[in-house]
């Protein structure tokens, strides 16, 4: 017969002055010892119809060029939400999540180290609006999206994602 632990395992970390034992919670998030970790995001291949929805960077890296909207996964928050919480926030939309499109993985040396989840999903409601992330916020066609490629005002790596996508 199979038996299920009902009780949590929670690891035993020490102070270090009385040796008095800290739960996770308690214990300090970025301890100097901490090697850095992956960041991980979500962005969106949200379509209108036959338009993609881009946001212009307005912070680095990529500062000025075109991108796909999303942002960093909460603690607790699924990719989901995250998208939802992100898109709302960056571009005043509200979108419906579908699928998985692809998982990638940016690894730049020494400081950047990214996860990013695609998703696709399709525009709900609201005006395109940009924030302080996005200096603009629009849906654009794919023969719009050729013309941006071909002046080099996308972002090198959403370039991939799109053509990968079929929407460039």
């Amino acid at each position: 017969m199979n038996q299920t632990n009902t009780l949590e395992e929670r690891p035993t970390l020490l102070n270090g002055r009385s040796g008095s034992a800290l739960t996770p919670a308690q214990a300090p998030l970025n301890r100097p010892t901490e090697k850095p970790r992956p960041r991980l995001g979500c962005a969106g291949l949200i379509r209108s119809g036959d338009r993609i929805l881009l946001g212009r960077r307005n912070k680095e890296p990529n500062r000025g060029l075109w991108v796909l909207p999303g942002g960093g996964v909460e603690f607790g928050e699924s990719y989901t939400k995250t998208l939802q919480r992100e898109l709302l926030e960056e571009a005043g939309i509200e979108v419906d999540v579908q699928d998985v499109f692809n998982v990638y993985e940016l690894i730049n040396p020494p400081g950047e180290h990214r996860v990013i989840i695609y998703v696709n999903g399709s525009y709900r409601s609201g005006e395109p609006t940009a924030s302080s992330d996005l200096s603009d916020v629009r849906f654009f066609r794919a023969d719009e999206l050729k013309t941006m490629s071909h002046d080099g005002l996308i972002s090198p790596f959403v370039e991939k994602v799109l053509r990968e996508a079929a929407l460039l």
